[in-house]
């Protein structure tokens, strides 16, 4: 009779051990990784400013990436999950629009290209697994589900609550298949896990439409993504909450102070809404913020810190502040 049961038991598990998918492997997760890689975004002398994050596509020569990968570049070095260095030839092509850009590779890497999806329809509660660099931190593995299927300014986005921050920028999103379903982007909500991407079918549209051009150097590159950006400089804070808001603070992460409020106009009170003046030099700087509230609720003063935050999720986006039934408190980045 043991051995009965035993053997039904096996057969029973079977199919569920077959059903396991991407996001359960954990060899074919770690072998991805080696696919993914960290960008050193560079100045004039080569120094380290920013990082952001790429994935080997096509052929082990291009790197897929986000635009925001640009900005302020005058190079880029990619970093493999191995340690080994490679410089950037140039910018093969890129899209204001979706906010992606090829990169082409200074020699072949040998490293196997991650397969696109172009086909598969993406739905909520799907399982995902995001591979980034975050804050410089080469090939962090999360996971989470999507949490919504979304269009903005007509192009189509990803929503998934696996874990990312600044630095996130360009890695991959990848279903329970392994394969590409989003570039991630700087749409980062403030420390509540709403994540998104872009669906990496325009990454397949871009090489497909690109693919025998001639490298573009990428401080040109750069330059050019500057000229056809306006730059925004403010952002806007709704208060949505129960309480009203004494100060509002926004410096650098690690700031030995605070700082003066940001507040100057005075109290924000339930139900109304400020807009916020960052200066050029605070822009230029290649930095994480941090984003305070100081507030009264039931006639007592708290505050709290939203840290690791990256100016490009903010600016020219309203953050909408709210209070939940059981008093935790939200921050989400909205479209204004």
């Amino acid at each position: 009779m043991k051995k009965l049961i035993s053997f039904v038991l096996a057969v029973c598990l079977l199919p569920m051990a077959l059903a396991a998918g991407f996001g359960a492997d954990v060899a074919a997760i770690n072998k991805a990784c080696e696919s993914v890689m960290r960008l050193e975004i560079l100045d004039a002398d080569e120094n380290v400013i920013s990082y952001s994050s790429g994935f080997v596509a096509f052929d082990s020569g291009l790197l897929v990436t986000a635009l925001e990968s640009l900005r302020g570049a005058s190079a880029l070095r990619a970093v493999s999950d191995t340690g080994e260095n490679y410089n950037i030839s140039g910018v093969l092509c890129l899209d204001e629009v979706s906010g992606i850009a090829i990169l082409r590779l200074d020699g072949e890497t040998g490293l196997t290209p991650l397969v696109i999806e172009t086909e598969q329809q993406v739905y909520r509660a799907s399982p995902v697994v995001a591979i980034a660099s975050p804050q410089g931190f080469t090939n962090n593995v999360s996971s989470g589900n999507v949490t919504r299927v979304y269009v903005q300014d007509e192009v189509n986005y990803i929503g998934f609550n696996a874990p990312v921050s600044a630095g996130s920028p360009g890695g991959a999103l990848l279903n329970d298949d392994g394969r590409v379903i989003g570039v991630i982007v700087p749409n980062a909500g403030a420390g509540q896990n709403m994540n998104a991407a872009v669906s990496a079918k325009y990454a397949h549209e871009l090489y497909a439409a690109h693919a025998s051009d001639v490298p573009v150097p990428v401080g040109e590159a750069a330059g050019a993504v500057k000229d056809g950006k306006e730059a925004v400089r403010t952002f806007t804070i709704l208060n949505d909450a129960p309480f009203s808001i004494s100060e509002v603070y926004l410096y650098a992460y690690g700031a030995a102070s605070w700082g003066k409020a940001r507040n100057v106009s005075g109290w924000l009170y339930k139900g109304e809404s400020m807009e916020f003046t960052v200066t050029d030099e605070e822009a230029a700087l290649r930095a994480l913020w941090t984003l305070n509230f100081c507030f009264y609720y039931n006639s007592r003063p708290y505050y709290i810190d939203y840290t690791g935050i990256s100016l490009s999720e903010i600016l020219g986006h309203t953050l909408r502040l709210t209070m939940d039934e059981g008093r935790n408190i939200h921050l989400d980045i909205e479209d204004q």
